[in-house]
């Protein structure tokens, strides 16, 4: 009999599962732990750096019960001491929050008390396979804001079948990676098909930011270089899955070089239309989240084609995602590849980097923002343009778009694009889970979803380039 977890795999405790023939989990609790729910979202890694951040957006929402999950029974309480004071001055908007603490030897019983669980706690190769396996065991819905997609192929060959049978969804990369990305894609090939009647060929992104690193992040992307065989996984362009027919293109490869913005664009080529853009003088350069992005968009896809009977996104379908910069120079220097790992280090021994907890400051946080543009084309080369933009990427805008998937589960389950395609559970997407009832929920809360009439221009451009590190 198959197991969940090989124990060998594994750096820490958690609770082994066996799974039957037909890919369904054994749980002797499940009715228990389903009576017993007393929580409508559990946040495990809640005293983290962006673990802070969601405990403060979600403990904003009222008639919301939240668990604060977290290891530390003392920085439990002072984060507690922390939302009740300084967040809300003095009086809880909602139900006053549960302390949780999460030994890993224990989690199930946590995880049992919630209808949903989001995940803050990285690296999530390290220490969240557990998490996921107890959620899928107790039924509870789990999103998280991993940025790993080695530790999402995981999720997928452990635990989608059981899922799937259980009732559950279970959705990473539910944060700035890969929010705007996918529901931007998903947006623009409806806007392909609801004005030009056809399938999508490809979209290409072109995204402008502004915004920090934290240490968490750093650790998580250090964490995966340091394995060999990890590292491997990451530039694997269909590691998620979604590979066209024909097998790998170039266009599938990850933007390794600087280029103009009027090459990716085909400016000057022979079009279909008149709708090729204007020369520009702008440049684009690697953007250090596509290899995450693209894996996700390209998962979309697949799960689209899987339940629309051969439909979905298109045949042929390539996407893409690069920065949009100022001028040659900038972007030639960004294209430079960062230090390598063992420099990264020193830095960060050294004060110059971040370390885990540590992040931009409210006032840093303030002045982010980023804008995605997607320029889609469809199978005749016609042309269409949409964004996606928001405030701070990294951190406050992730915090807002795992909250509002949380909330989604919560509050618009039957609402959602998997739930309509008759679906009640699997490892899932942010697009192919949530779909439109999603993007109206972050529409709400100031993130902007718009049909554009034109193409990236000067205007747009990123100022500075964002931090490689």
């Amino acid at each position: 009999m198959p197991t969940v977890l090989d124990r060998s795999e594994s750096c820490f405790p958690f609770l082994y599962v066996p799974v039957d023939a037909s890919g369904t989990m054994a749980c002797q609790q499940a009715s228990a732990a389903a009576a017993a729910k007393d929580l409508d979202v559990l946040i495990i890694g809640a005293t983290g750096f962006t673990g802070r951040l969601v405990s403060a957006y979600l403990t904003s929402q009222p008639g919301v019960s939240v668990g604060l999950g977290g290891r530390s029974a003392e920085r439990l309480e002072a984060l507690k001491e922390y939302l009740l004071t300084e967040v809300h001055r003095g009086s809880w908007p909602c139900k006053e929050p549960a302390l949780v603490p999460t030994p890993f030897d224990s989690l199930g019983s946590c995880v049992s008390r919630a209808r949903v669980v989001l995940c803050t706690a990285g690296p999530f190769l390290r220490s969240s396979l557990p998490v996921v396996e107890a959620c899928v065991r107790c039924g509870a819905d789990y999103v998280d804001i991993t940025g790993e997609t080695p530790f999402v192929r995981k999720t997928i060959d452990l635990f989608d079948p059981a899922a799937r049978a259980k009732g559950c969804f279970v959705v990473s990369m539910c944060g700035f990676d890969s929010i705007p990305s996918d529901l931007g894609t998903l947006r623009t090939v409806q806007r392909i098909r609801r004005e030009l009647g056809e399938a999508t060929r490809r979209v290409s992104c072109f995204v402008t930011m502004r915004g920090q690193l934290s240490g968490g992040t750093l650790e998580s992307g250090l964490e995966m270089e340091r394995d060999p065989a990890t590292w491997r996984q990451v530039k694997d362009p269909f590691l998620l899955g979604g590979e066209r027919a024909g097998g790998l293109r170039a266009e599938d490869q990850d933007v390794t070089q600087a280029a103009p913005l009027d090459a990716c664009l085909g400016v000057g080529a022979e079009a279909a239309t008149n709708a090729t853009p204007k020369s520009s003088n702008l440049w684009t350069a690697p953007f250090m989240m596509a290899e995450l992005n693209t894996r996700t968009v390209r998962r979309s896809c697949a799960l689209f084609e899987e339940h629309e009977g051969g439909g979905g996104y298109g045949a042929q379908f390539g996407y893409s995602e690069r920065l949009l910069m100022a001028d040659e120079a900038t972007a030639r220097a960004v294209a430079k590849p960062p230090p390598p790992v063992e420099k990264r280090e020193s830095m960060r021994a050294q004060g110059r980097l971040p370390k885990p907890g540590e992040g931009p400051s409210a006032e840093e946080r303030a002045k982010g923002r980023f804008k995605f543009f997607f320029v889609g084309e469809s199978e005749s080369a016609r042309r269409v343009t949409t964004s996606v933009a928001g405030g701070d990427p990294g951190y406050s805008e992730t915090a807002k778009m795992a909250s509002e998937a949380a909330l989604c589960l919560l509050k618009n389950r039957g609402e959602i694009n998997a739930v309509k395609r008759g679906l009640s559970g699997g490892v899932l997407t942010p697009a192919f889970c949530f779909g439109d009832a999603l993007i109206g929920r972050l529409e709400k809360a100031g993130v902007h979803f718009r049909d554009e009439a034109g193409w990236p221009s000067p205007a747009h451009k990123n100022a500075t380039p964002p931090s490689k590190l």
